[in-house]
């Protein structure tokens, strides 16, 4: 009887932003408006959420995500939040799912899992509505 092999080890940086996930978890209650965005699915293996908060001028103040799905997928999503802040609400994405998947070293198999996080935060950018400073469909 075969024995399952086990998977490959991850990336020493995919490891190490699986294992602290910054920016993860929900906004804290009563800390102002947030736009969200979300994407995917846990039947599809990957569901991504983010929680943005924007600046008068629609740059990111602060970041926050949810996401289910394998180590890749949860350490991408906290990449790229970490690369949020500052951004403005016009170029939100930084880079490419395949930009991404170059630097963290993501198997190819797996690039449909980071158009997810790419989709949700095409969704925030949908979602919010710059002139009135508040998220479409009103306050979250």
């Amino acid at each position: 009887m075969r024995r399952p092999q086990a998977p490959p080890p991850l990336p020493p940086q995919v490891e190490d932003l699986f294992r602290r996930l910054p920016r993860s978890g929900a906004p804290e209650p009563g800390t102002g408006q947030w736009v969200q965005g979300r994407a995917g699915s846990r039947r599809e293996g990957a569901q991504v959420l983010f929680h943005l908060q924007f600046r008068s001028d629609g740059t990111v103040s602060d970041v926050r995500f949810q996401a289910f799905g394998c180590p890749h997928t949860l350490a991408t999503a906290a990449w790229v939040a970490e690369r949020l802040p500052g951004r403005s609400s016009r170029a939100l994405v930084p880079g490419s799912p395949l930009d991404w998947a170059a630097t963290l070293a993501v198997p190819a198999p797996k690039l449909g899992r980071l158009l997810r996080i790419e989709d949700a935060l095409r969704d925030a950018t949908k979602n919010f509505v710059f002139d009135g400073m508040l998220p479409a469909g009103g306050a979250t």
